[in-house]
């Protein structure tokens, strides 16, 4: 592939919710993310950009939008979040008010509050490979 159209990155993954406030909660208190950018900057925002570092020009972003969820929205997969220990972060999201069907060694799913699949992998931190 030409270089002058080969991607650089994947740099996010977009899906609507229909509590904003509640999301960016589940997100960064529950699942650890961080608000790398709030949109507009000022005023109340329409929309969240989260990641691992908070900066927002080296994250992988899930990025959070006010708005209505159509059905079937949440059942284009998953978005997969990678953990040191996937079972004690399940239970934490349990804990949290939004129990899994089960909990098991390893790799787990649960749901954000409207209904989106989380996949907490379990796997450890590997670099980076460029290509």
């Amino acid at each position: 592939m030409p270089d002058d159209v080969k991607p650089i990155r994947v740099a996010g993954l977009g899906i609507r919710v229909s509590d904003l406030e509640r999301s960016k909660k589940f997100y960064t208190e529950v699942l650890g993310l961080k608000v790398d950018a709030k949109v507009p900057a000022q005023g109340e925002p329409v929309e969240y950009l989260l990641g691992m570092t908070g900066d927002v020009r080296a994250d992988a972003l899930i990025v959070i939008r006010k708005g209505e969820i159509k059905p079937g929205a949440t059942e284009f997969g998953s978005i997969t979040i990678v953990v040191p220990n996937a079972r004690k972060m399940a239970e934490r999201v349990a804990a949290a008010g939004y129990p899994p069907a089960r909990i098991v060694e390893g790799t787990n799913f649960v749901k954000d509050p409207d209904g989106y699949t989380v996949e907490l992998y379990q796997g450890r931190l590997r670099p980076l490979v460029n290509n």
